[in-house]
């Protein structure tokens, strides 16, 4: 269960991106009306299927099941024949202090996390009160959060096109909106610098 988790921290590296700009300006979209919820990086994305963003166009129980959709496919992928193989050993130290700050929270902390992760990455509020009644904050340091996982650009690809894109897809994301509205942050290079070979 804690190698599930360490896959989780590329997904929540994944999805904080230095993209863009934010819709910070208090304004809203010109000649729409549509003012965006959240300050995130995420925000000024639009889906292709609403014209909002991913908070504005999927919502609280969506991000939910999404974040649950990784957490599953990476323990699927973790505790299958292949175990560590395609997403690294990190993974496997989630829980483990002794290993750094980086693998400090345990599963369900790390859980929650990410989940809080992704809807502010993706427009939403900074903070969510998660499934296990706990309030996570979204805004989150992502090269100190993976400093000594060693996670290498075949691991943090993997993970992506792997355990987050068909976690999406899996919860009725098209893929027109994984292009417009999430990919952006994903495929971003300094946001993925942020993550790989920290």
């Amino acid at each position: 269960m804690r190698n599930t988790f360490a896959a989780l921290a590329i997904a929540s590296a994944a999805l904080l991106a230095g993209c863009g700009d934010d819709d910070d300006n208090n304004m809203p979209d010109a000649g729409t009306g549509y003012m965006p919820t959240g300050t995130g990086p995420g925000t000024s994305l639009r889906c292709t299927s609403s014209n909002k963003n991913a908070w504005d166009t999927f919502g609280a129980n969506a991000f939910v099941a999404v974040n649950k959709a990784i957490v599953a496919k990476t323990l699927a992928e973790l505790n299958g024949p292949k175990g560590t193989t395609n997403l690294g050993e990190s993974f496997t130290h989630i829980g483990d202090a002794s290993k750094g700050p980086a693998y400090a929270d345990d599963a369900a902390t790390f859980e929650g996390k990410l989940a809080a992760f992704l809807v502010y990455a993706y427009g939403g509020p900074e903070s969510i009160t998660y499934t296990d009644g706990k309030t996570y904050t979204g805004p989150q340091n992502m090269v100190a959060a993976h400093v000594g996982m060693a996670i290498t650009n075949s691991q943090y690809d993997y993970f992506i096109a792997n355990m987050v894109v068909p976690a999406l897809t899996d919860n009725g994301v098209t893929s027109a909106d994984v292009s417009s509205c999430f990919a952006p942050i994903v495929t971003d290079a300094a946001f993925k610098a942020s993550i790989v070979g920290k």
